[in-house]
């Protein structure tokens, strides 16, 4: 484990910028972007957890699915169920497995019922990825496996995103909300913020996570001048065409907006509530597997 123990982390502060951050438009922040989240999240459970995973990995990978498919617009929440917008295939192999589960559920589900169910080796497809890509290695001894992170950048990006919003202050986004709290239900804000010395970071994704002062942004023609970037959502939004779309282009907006609001929300509920169980079911948090 030495690449990852040694490794010393940026000091990045405030909201980030570029495909995996934060579009500013007229003082709206949009949320898009996260299609790091996953990976990022499962990085630093394998860092945090010397090689290991925890046992709520699965429920905060679940978590995060919906989460990304949202933001995609590929579902959303009706009547506080997970329900399909949009049966378009993602590109990504997981994200398509867990859009074809959704559709093939005879009710659509709950999603504190979804994020309980984890797929079965989520955890472990996705860390197969990320060891094809060069990014973390598997060490099997006496039958148990142990991963290493081989690529220490990206690593470091992943921590990176986290620092930042630890030492934030005022408001948060949605990206930053989501991430903080599957953070949280995973066990990271301990595990990467020990000791006296980091309460405040500690104290700070702990307030994000329990629905702290997050910016909910509206999709209306004065706020909305930048539109979405990134390509990733329903109706093929880009920069600047927000504002140009007219009343239509409005109320799409506002509708994925308001449908990744909820499906964060519902995921982060579901991955705590379900991670809490599985730490009260058994006292060794330093295994889950993969």
């Amino acid at each position: 484990m030495a690449e990852a123990e040694n490794l010393s982390f940026p000091d990045i502060r405030g909201n980030w910028s570029g495909t995996t951050g934060l579009l500013a438009a007229r003082g709206c922040v949009w949320f898009f972007g996260v299609e790091w989240l996953c990976d990022d999240l499962l990085l630093l459970t394998v860092f945090a957890y010397r090689g290991r995973l925890a046992h709520a990995t699965g429920y905060t990978l679940m978590g995060a699915e919906l989460i990304r498919l949202a933001a995609m617009g590929r579902i959303g929440i009706v009547e506080d169920m997970i329900v399909i917008t949009s049966e378009e295939p993602t590109g990504d192999a997981e994200l398509d497995a867990a859009l074809t589960e959704i559709g093939e559920s005879e009710d659509p589900p709950w999603p504190d019922e979804w994020v309980a169910q984890p797929r079965p080796r989520i955890a472990g497809r996705y860390l197969e990825r990320l060891e094809a890509a060069g990014v973390v290695r598997a060490q099997t001894r006496f039958s148990a496996t142990r991963w290493l992170v081989t690529d220490a950048a990206r690593l470091a990006e992943a921590r990176g995103r986290l620092d930042a919003i630890a030492r934030s202050v005022g408001e948060v986004d949605l990206t930053q909300t989501a991430y903080a709290g599957l953070a949280c239900a995973i066990g990271l804000d301990y595990r990467l913020y020990r000791g006296r010395g980091q309460s405040a970071e500690r104290d700070r994704l702990q307030e994000i996570a329990a629905g702290g002062p997050t910016v909910r942004p509206t999709a209306d023609g004065d706020s909305a001048g930048g539109g979405f970037a990134g390509g990733g959502f329903a109706g093929g939004y880009s920069e600047g065409s927000g504002s140009a779309g007219g009343d239509s282009a409005d109320i799409v907006e506002a509708a994925t907006l308001a449908a990744i609001e909820a499906v964060t929300q519902a995921a982060l509920g579901a991955a705590s509530q379900a991670a809490a169980q599985a730490m009260a079911s058994t006292a060794d948090l330093g295994y889950g597997g993969a």
